[in-house]
């Protein structure tokens, strides 16, 4: 590609799971090449995630095509002196490290900053923890349910009522978040790079950006809020709240107090109830939060009579916030997802689809998503690279320093 963002970038993608790896998604993406580091034999364990528990049945494995396309696979034992040699040599050619095993794993291995600074001083090095770099529970592992969802005070926040259990979130949830920081992590410190010349440790962690998807609510303890004060579903102002059609879809109506005058008789006409216009209950923002609770139930009473494609032409005719509560499946035949470019092309089979990363970058070539690699698929290749010979290769596999298929 002429045009690319990262083209000329190397990028060493030394971590598992979720988030790390998707930040060098993320720069496979807009060009750069990945190479993805992974244990002989086992493999990144994030291969084995299609097989938890509730996840939906498929047969291909949809957690690590997404997660790891368009990357290069090199199982590779950095516990062995050997493969510390062969992890030295890309780190020297290579222009972003990214990590995210827990801070111990990286000291024994020797991925730590101190261990791969001094091989590369243009290099920028991307690290993801749990909880943070430093404080009592560095050294924490974590996912981002424990550690973005839970810890954040997110799986508290977002309950129905003080009485509802807490609900668990769905796996990389906060793990796709966290990986979009630390992608923009990455991307200032190469910008720093053009300036000065100079590498760079930058890094963010699951606990800090739950707090940040937490944020308002977060400040408000910070400022002494009363949060006793749950902003239960019961006392959500009734055009605030969610509400079922006929044919049981849901929705959730938007229509913020500045606005609320406004849309206040569009919204009846929808609904077909002008003669509360006159309604002594109902005649300003302060009466009609006063009595929210009779006017969520006409406003049930009135969205149960239409299934809700009919609805969502009502509420576009009448200029009114809302948006459908989608099933997953849904997204599918999404037609804003798929002309806003959301849903791209994926294999040799154009009606194959991926889900695109959220970023726009006008005149800039994205790179078609390529398979997410076998292990060690392309071993052999990247170390022939380094001048490695044939029998070099053989002896490393079966001291079982590399793995190749």
């Amino acid at each position: 590609m002429d045009n690319d963002l990262f083209g000329d970038l190397l990028v060493i993608d030394c971590a598992s799971f979720i988030a790390g790896p998707t930040a060098a998604t993320i720069m496979a993406d807009f060009g750069a090449r990945v190479i993805k580091i992974e244990p002989p034999n086992t493999g990144d364990g994030y291969r084995l995630l299609v097989h938890l528990p509730g996840l939906p049945n498929c047969e291909s494995n949809y957690p690590w095509s997404l997660t790891n396309r368009s990357k290069e696979s090199l199982a590779l034992d950095l516990k062995h002196a050997d493969g510390q040699r062969i992890l030295a040599e890309l780190v020297g050619r290579a222009d972003v490290f990214i990590t995210n095993y827990p801070l111990p794993i990286r000291e024994k291995l020797g991925v730590s900053y101190a261990h791969i600074r001094p091989l590369n001083d243009r290099l920028i090095y991307a690290s993801l923890t749990p909880y943070g770099e430093t404080g009592p529970e560095a050294s924490k592992t974590g996912y981002d349910a424990t550690a973005w969802w839970a810890r954040s005070g997110l799986m508290d926040t977002v309950r129905a009522s003080a009485d509802t259990p807490p609900a668990i979130s769905v796996p990389g949830m906060g793990d796709h978040m966290a990986a979009n920081t630390l992608f923009g992590a990455i991307a200032s410190a190469l910008y720093r790079r053009e300036r000065t010349g100079k590498g760079a440790m930058v890094g963010t962690s699951l606990f800090a950006n739950g707090l940040w998807s937490n944020g308002v609510m977060v400040q408000a303890a910070l400022e002494g809020a009363n949060m006793s004060a749950r902003l239960d579903s019961s006392k959500m102002s009734a055009f605030t709240r969610t509400y079922k059609c006929k044919d049981d879809r849901w929705f959730i109506l938007t229509v913020l107090p500045q606005v609320q005058d406004r849309v206040w008789p569009e919204l009846l006409k929808c609904i077909g109830r002008e003669d509360l216009l006159n309604d002594a209950r109902f005649t300003d923002n302060g009466t009609r939060n006063e009595n929210k609770i009779e006017l969520a139930e006409i406003f049930n009473k009135a969205f149960e009579t239409k299934d809700w494609a009919t609805w969502e032409k009502d509420f576009e005719q009448h200029d009114i916030t809302c948006g459908v509560i989608a099933k997953t499946q849904d997204i599918i035949s999404d037609k804003q997802a798929h002309a806003a470019n959301m849903l791209i092309s994926s294999g040799p089979n154009s009606d194959s689809l991926s889900l695109d990363n959220p970023y726009i970058f006008a005149d800039v070539d994205q790179r078609p998503p390529a398979p997410a690699p076998q292990l060690g698929e392309h071993s052999a290749a990247i170390l022939s690279e380094l001048g490695l010979e044939q029998n070099e290769l053989k002896i490393l596999r079966d001291q079982g320093v590399i793995g190749m298929p």
